[in-house]
């Protein structure tokens, strides 16, 4: 049995296949790998949108109850506002006193709260007179301590 002669047509034909067959089982093994790879990116990207929604519930929730407590905060000011309001028109007379107070304490004589308190003279004296005892008292509570002891 003898095979017959190919020509250079036949042989080139043959070549052309087996070279068409090869490139098309390249083709076949990257098409593969690019499927595989584009598998794996939507994995990721599919897990990182999660991670990102759970990220944002998280922010959403936390905003909600910074929010929410703005709101008890609010709530809890415009009552020690009214509060206040409230207090201040019960007693109308104390807040020269208090005003008295603080200016005697930066260092204000029985004079200046007549003048700027509307005070009467007795009760603007009384006022620096009680401040000096206090005052004389908080700078002195060692040399109690030391007849005590004694």
């Amino acid at each position: 049995m003898t095979l017959p002669m190919l020509g250079w047509f036949e042989l080139t034909a043959l070549l052309l296949a087996t070279l068409g067959l090869t490139m098309a089982v390249i083709c076949f093994s990257h098409l593969r790998q690019l499927k595989l790879k584009l598998a794996e990116a939507r994995n990721e990207t599919y897990l990182l949108v999660k991670a990102l929604r759970n990220e944002t519930h998280a922010m959403g929730s936390g905003a909600i109850g910074v929010g929410q407590r703005l709101v008890e905060v609010e709530k809890r000011l415009n009552s020690t506002v009214e509060r206040q309001m409230e207090f201040e028109q019960r007693d109308p007379g104390s807040l020269p006193y208090a005003y008295a107070v603080r200016l005697v304490e930066m260092g204000a004589t029985a004079d200046d709260l007549i003048n700027n308190c509307g005070l009467a003279r007795v009760e603007a004296e009384l006022i620096t007179l009680v401040h000096s005892e206090l005052k004389a008292k908080k700078d002195q509570p060692h040399q109690e301590e030391r007849y005590a002891l004694n």
